[in-house]
């Protein structure tokens, strides 16, 4: 048997083993499993055994890992090394090979909707590998201004200054926060509002979503985070963080396996997966 894992830590309800062991029996892959490997930082050595192991095929990476484990890995593609974290990590000729599905995913979430950022005002709260992997997106994407807003500033600081090497022209703020009521769309790309945490927010308190923007929530557990009810009831257009999982998980599968990613098979698992949490949470409550 050969092994995919996820790897993070805690890694709690994850829906994403659901969501890839449904694409690999789709794709009559019998003998691989994608199962959550859960370390916490100080273990990074036993991640790397773990990943360097015959039976491992690859991983996905999630926090606190996305950031720190890039020296640790034999190979970075291009996109990792630019946006500057890894949520993919592929096997290849034995050597571990990091690379980043989330940009991926996040545009690809956007055009769904048939949602163009080019040329928007764009707010990005946090600074972690989520945000990078968003702010990478979007660059490309032409969006007109990307303000990144984070509790500490020499993060953001630092993502600034890789935007800047790959696009020197584009339009960059850093925790300006005034700049968020007049963005077209707002993301949050922190894991607060994220179960447990249900009733907590990134945005800063009484501030008043505009009605004209998009507002993100990369958080997809739960579904509506309160970041996102305070949005919709401001009467902006809010999008939630499972078609991001579902697509940068697609983009995953297609570097591990080399066959196209079921799609419809992924969302219907994720989504069950994610309502079964759910309907477990309301009852424990």
């Amino acid at each position: 048997m050969k092994y995919l894992y996820l790897l993070g830590y805690p890694l709690g309800h994850s829906i994403s083993p659901a969501m890839q062991n449904a694409a690999l029996r789709a794709c009559d892959i019998r003998a691989t499993r994608y199962v959550k490997n859960p370390m916490p930082p100080e273990k990074m050595r036993e991640m790397i055994l773990a990943l360097r192991a015959p039976h491992c095929i690859g991983a996905n990476v999630t926090v606190p890992h996305k950031q720190t484990i890039l020296s640790h890995l034999d190979e970075l593609s291009e996109l990792a090394r630019e946006i500057g974290a890894v949520n993919t990590i592929i096997k290849r000729d034995g050597k571990l090979v990091g690379d980043n599905t989330d940009a991926y995913g996040f545009l690809q979430a956007l055009r769904v909707r048939r949602i163009n950022p080019a040329g928007a005002r764009v707010s990005i709260l946090g600074a972690g590998g989520a945000a990078a992997a968003a702010a990478y997106a979007l660059a490309q994407a032409d969006a007109g201004e990307i303000i990144l807003l984070n509790r500490t500033l020499a993060r953001s600081v630092e993502l600034a200054d890789r935007l800047n090497k790959k696009f020197p022209y584009l339009g960059l703020a850093i925790n300006d926060w005034d700049a968020l009521a007049q963005s077209q769309l707002i993301i949050n790309a922190t894991s607060v509002g994220m179960s447990p945490r249900v009733d907590e927010s990134p945005a800063p308190k009484h501030f008043v979503f505009p009605k004209h923007a998009i507002v993100f929530d990369l958080v997809y557990n739960p579904p509506a985070t309160k970041f996102l009810r305070d949005a919709k009831q401001n009467g902006a257009r809010v999008i939630g963080g499972l078609e991001m999982l579902i697509y940068q998980g697609a983009r995953s599968f297609e570097l591990w396996t080399g066959q196209r990613a079921p799609i419809r098979v992924m969302r219907t698992a994720a989504t069950a997966a994610l309502n079964e949490i759910m309907q477990t949470s309301s009852h424990k409550g």
